[in-house]
């Protein structure tokens, strides 16, 4: 439980009838919880387990644990309802230690500097997280989305309850497509191919988009024609054998093995995929900048994140996610070679078909693969591979995947494949999946895009309709804020981008998402322009405090002066902040976080409708200053939740 729940259990843990149950100030928080309706109380403890225990009816232990009960600190009164003891707060003492508990941990003026809600109980653990993991060779489509955010805010909401977490992009190139893009590289750019014998960047100034469309073409080609699809495999089963020679080479640019291989055109189809693999990288860098977002190529090579690597890792981490393809484990760390000898030795794996597969579910179903008939690795093997250097490097305590619910089958295998070969920390291994994103079809009908039937909908597309269409907002609702382009640009992007991320972090992740501009862009509704709107306007109440009675002492407000029930009932709201961000650590959802900003900026609402005639700045100085308080307190738990969800705060709207 929160804050709140841990020091109103410390009072009832010293009353006698609780003293002579053995009820510890522990057990009474983690058995605290908000009556359903507020007449009953303001928190209520149920004794329905402990009953059980001491072998009581709960309504008779009920009575007995309010037996010469001491109120008067933060418990104003309790009853026995029932098998339930109802706790009725003393309001103005509540209110004081959570406006304090809030200013105590975002005393900073800046949002980077508010802490309240964090907490240390993950010091010491490290989490990796595996997120939005596109194939190279495509452009970032709108359902690399969820994965990528999703993520992201998992990410920085574990970081604020003290873990370290290492987000990890497993970058998708590796694998028998990439013989067929090379394949169809060579088929329709033959210019390419022949560069490659000298050149390291063959593919000249070709686009991501490109490399995309000629891997559609030469696999609808392959669909059609063996010849054309056995191309493929042969160029892929080239590039591997090339880098196992690599790998094997006693000295750089020594060995027969490696000059026979590059005679074969494995030096060729290495550069094309190099050259490739960069052109997506650089895409990819774009994408994320735009998305608020950081990742640097591991091996870290760069001076400077180097230097901060080795430095401040605490730091590195916090600030960066990395990249690391499936090719490292083939390429640079041998550990798919070393996985597939140890599946065989300890007869894990068996030959069928001519494939080596691991029968985790039985014969009867489909088996995990590791290398497939024609003696090329597959995904699964690399993906196991990508395991066993994560828990070894990092020391991991825990690792989740975040990818789309249609991959259950694939990550049960996975950790079920990795107990078989004795490693029983997969058990702390899980797959965090999430729902499809929708859009709606000419037909009314909602369906997910498709690279494969040509609906998809590009990331960059969709962000830059929803920045431009907040640019036109701008235009229409503040001119004084259109005519500056800078901030103009600043805030249409913060907004646009943060109004498509929120639509998608307040639905619980398991859920399909409806993507409906309408809903998205709404400034009145349950939105990110919503959110970043009611944040924007606590900054306005300052700024008219300040213009009205000078710079505000917020701690000189008097919590006494706070009597309404909309009042009380946002400071419930903000006392149960803590314990909302430890329940979404736990249990990798961001909604949680979401849905209770929702929550807090409701009640907002409500009180500034109740406080029209008296405003939140009135003609009362004093009573305007406590308003102001709760108001700073309110943005502060506001714009943390907001930062936790991955997106940017602004001052102006």
């Amino acid at each position: 439980m929160g804050f709140l729940e841990d020091r109103v259990a410390a009072e009832m843990a010293t009353w006698g009838g609780f003293k002579a149950a053995g009820l510890d100030a522990k057990k009474i928080s983690e058995n605290l919880a908000r009556p359903p309706k507020p007449d009953m109380g303001d928190l209520a403890f149920a004794t329905f387990r402990f009953a059980k225990e001491a072998g009581v009816k709960p309504p008779e232990l009920a009575a007995k644990l309010i037996e010469g009960a001491e109120t008067g600190g933060m418990v104003a009164e309790v009853d026995a309802a029932g098998p339930y003891v109802n706790l009725h707060l003393d309001h103005e003492s509540v209110i004081s230690d959570v406006l304090a508990e809030v200013e105590k941990h975002s005393a900073g003026a800046l949002p980077q500097d508010w802490r309240f809600g964090d907490s240390d109980s993950g010091h010491g653990k490290t989490l990796c997280i595996d997120l939005s993991s596109p194939n190279i060779a495509k452009p970032l489509a709108v359902h690399h989305l969820r994965s990528t955010m999703i993520g992201y805010s998992i990410k920085k909401i574990r970081e604020s309850q003290g873990w370290r977490v290492v987000g990890i992009n497993h970058l998708g190139d590796w694998g028998t497509g990439f013989g067929k893009l090379i394949a169809g590289i060579k088929k329709y750019f033959p210019d390419v191919a022949e560069r490659a014998k000298s050149d390291e960047k063959p593919l000249g100034d070709m686009t991501v988009q490109e490399l995309n469309e000629t891997y559609a073409r030469f696999n609808k080609e392959a669909k059609e024609n063996e010849d054309i699809a056995l191309a493929g495999k042969d160029e892929f089963a080239v590039l591997e054998r090339y880098i196992e020679a690599l790998m094997d080479r006693p000295e750089a640019g020594e060995g027969d093995l490696l000059d026979a291989m590059a005679r074969e055109g494995g030096q060729v189809n290495f550069r094309i995929w190099q050259h490739a693999r960069d052109i997506s990288l650089a895409e990819f860098e774009r994408m994320y900048s735009h998305l608020g977002l950081s990742f640097r190529l591991w091996p870290v090579i760069e001076e400077a994140h180097k230097k901060l690597l080795k430095d401040e890792p605490a730091a590195f981490y916090r600030d960066h996610c990395i990249y690391v393809g499936e090719s490292y484990y083939v390429t640079a760390e041998d550990l798919c070679r070393r996985l597939i000898n140890d599946a065989v030795e300890s007869r894990v794996a068996v030959e069928d078909e001519g494939a080596l597969v691991i029968f985790t579910h039985g014969k009867g179903k489909a088996p995990l693969i590791l290398v497939k008939n024609d003696g090329a690795t597959s995904y699964h093997a690399r993906d196991m591979a990508a395991a066993l250097y994560r828990k070894r490097h990092w020391e991991l305590d825990e690792m989740t995947y975040v990818v789309g619910g249609e991959q259950k089958l694939h990550f049960d295998q996975l950790f079920k494949a990795l107990k078989e070969l004795g490693h029983d920390w997969a058990d702390h291994c899980s797959h965090t999946d999430f729902g499809l994103m929708l859009f709606q079809q000419p037909d009314g009908k909602w369906a997910k895009s498709s690279t494969r039937k040509g609906t998809a909908i590009m990331l960059e597309d969709l962000l830059d309709e929803a920045i431009a269409a907040v640019r036109d907002i701008i235009a229409e609702k503040n001119p004084e804020l259109a005519a500056d382009a800078s901030m103009r640009e600043h805030v249409a992007h913060a907004v646009g981008v943060g109004a498509v991320v929120f639509n998608d972090l307040k639905n619980g992740r398991r859920n399909n998402v409806k993507f409906d501009w309408d809903a998205v862009l709404d400034f009145q509704g349950e939105s990110g322009p919503y959110m970043q709107m009611q944040y924007v306007r606590m900054l306005s109440v300052t700024e008219k405090f300040r213009e009205t009675y000078g710079e505000p002492v917020f701690e000189n407000g008097d919590p006494d002066r706070l009597g309404l029930d909309e009042e009380w009932r946002i400071v419930q709201s903000l006392a149960a902040f803590p314990d909302v961000v430890a329940k979404a650590s736990a249990e990798f959802e961001p909604s949680i976080v979401a849905r209770h900003l929702v929550e807090l900026a409701g009640l907002t609402s409500s009180w500034w409708t109740a406080t029209k005639d008296t405003r939140i700045v009135g003609d009362d100085e004093g009573l305007s200053l406590a308003r102001l308080r709760l108001v700073n307190a309110i943005r502060k738990v506001l714009g943390r939740g907001l930062t936790l969800l991955g997106m940017e705060l602004v001052e102006r709207m």
